[in-house]
Order: C-alpha cells, then structure tokens, then sequence
C-alpha cells in the first residue's frame, strides 16, 4: 500500500515550488538591485599625492594603491560568487515554476502532469542515487530517504492512471 497519493504528491509538488520559488526570486531581485547599483554608480577617483610629493605621502601611496588592490580582488572574487549564486537562482526559480504547474496539473488529473511529474521526480532520483553511494552515515540516510520517497511518488503516479479524453 503506497502511503502517498496523487493529491498529496502534487500538495508536495507545490509546497516545494514554493519553498525553492521564494527564495530563488529574492535572490534574483537583490542581484539585479545590485547590478543596477554598480552601472549607476562612477568609479572612484584615484588619489592624488601632488607632482612632489615627499617620503611619507610616497608611503601613503603605496598603502592606499596595495589595500586598493585588496579591494578590487575581494570586489572581483564577491561579483563572481554574486554572478554563480544568481545562476544557480535561475536554475531554481524555472525548476520552482516547473513543479508548481505539475503540482496544479496532478491537482486537475492533466495527463501532461504525470509526465512532466515522472520527469521531475526522476531528476531528483538519479542524483540521489549517486549521493547515496557517496555520501556516509546520516547523508547516505538522507539519499536513501529521497530514493524511497520518489520511488513512491513514481508508484502513485502511474498506479490506476486512466487516461483522460483529449478535448
């Protein structure tokens, strides 16, 4: 006796579009605020020591241009950490949409939805599997968990599936 229905997979389906949905458009929102901000903002001024200048704002220079340096690197390193997680955003949100609209087709017995269901469950199976081979203890647990669960959301799909008239 499977444990999971239709109905509760695409409740499933739905809670999970939301809870990766949500966060994967806050970040998407903050990293075009942040983008906007850097296109609208000039660059800084480079310091100006004077055409002679004496042995102390010599040293002054060399300290402002070497934390300057630091600066741009940890700007450069912190884009290309914002640029990944805003792509990683992208991945999640259509993944978050996907599952919503499967989530509201099981909901209404769409034959398409057990389709685009099946495809999504499998998506998270295939990882699982491997992960569950190289995970240790409470990971290969955890793998093991979602194996079991998307096996039996694949059971609830296809058992006593009728199809329905096209029209």
């Amino acid at each position: 006796m499977n444990p999971i229905t239709l109905q509760g997979l695409a409740t499933g389906f739905i809670a999970t579009s939301i809870a990766m949905g949500l966060p994967s458009l806050a970040t998407l929102l903050l990293y075009a605020g942040h983008q906007i901000r850097n296109r609208l903002t000039a660059p800084t001024a480079e310091p100006n020591f004077g055409d002679n200048p004496d042995a102390i704002l010599l040293m002054l220079k060399g300290m402002t241009q070497a934390i300057g340096l630091l600066g741009r690197a940890a700007g450069a390193l912190g884009q290309m950490a914002m640029n990944l997680l805003a792509g990683v955003s992208v991945v999640a949100f259509v993944l978050a949409v996907a599952l919503w609209f499967t989530g509201r087709g099981l909901q209404a017995e769409a034959n398409w939805a057990r389709i685009s269901g099946f495809i999504l469950l499998l998506l998270a199976l295939l990882p699982s599997l491997l992960l569950a081979l190289s995970f240790h203890s409470i990971g290969r647990l955890l793998m093991i968990t979602l194996i079991v669960l998307c096996a039996l959301g694949m059971h609830a799909l296809w058992m006593g599936y009728t199809p329905q008239p096209q029209g």
